[in-house]
């Protein structure tokens, strides 16, 4: 897994770029406004769209502010998960706008890729992750990029590249 992170260039697309010059300092505010929230879970997957938008601006501040606080990463994605629509790939979303230093976005390609490398032991496909599932994958990143020196989502998005590179076939089964 080394040697392929070493290879693979580290790029982001126009749209992530934007969003990460839009939220350089989330990491200095105590919640997300609901405008905030809802580009950050489009960004992830605009499928449930519907549900970010049932979430209240007070229900995003509450949960937000409660996530934030917290130290656990655990609890950080646990309590995220408490908005309507928000998974725990899309909590990580959030934490990666938040503190991509630390956090990575879940993602199918990139755990399958883990698991592949045999990094990870469960979950072969990638797909209904476990809370402790979450906290592996974030071991497991912030182990290569402590390894490699580079940022929790440096990692994560070589790992992606590669996947989308590489991948044959469909990437649900």
């Amino acid at each position: 897994m080394k040697q392929i992170l070493n290879e693979i260039p580290y790029t982001e697309d126009q749209k992530t770029l934007k969003l990460f010059k839009e939220f350089e300092n989330l990491k200095n505010q105590e919640f997300l406004s609901k405008e905030q929230i809802i580009k950050i879970l489009m960004w992830k997957s605009p499928r449930p769209k519907n549900l970010y938008l049932s979430n209240s601006e007070v229900e995003i501040k509450e949960i937000t502010e409660i996530a934030f606080k917290t130290k656990s990463d655990i609890l950080k994605i646990h309590i995220l998960t408490a908005l309507k629509g928000v998974s725990y790939p899309a909590a990580s979303a959030i934490l990666m706008f938040y503190n991509p230093n630390d956090y990575a976005v879940i993602d199918i390609r990139v755990w399958r890729q883990l698991y592949n490398a045999k990094l990870v032991t469960s979950n072969p496909i990638g797909q209904n992750f476990t809370l402790k599932e979450c906290e592996i994958f974030y071991a497991t990143i912030r182990k290569l990029s402590v390894e490699l020196n580079l940022t929790s989502r440096q990692v994560e998005k070589k790992i992606f590249d590669y996947d989308k590179k590489t991948q044959i076939g469909n990437l649900y089964k």
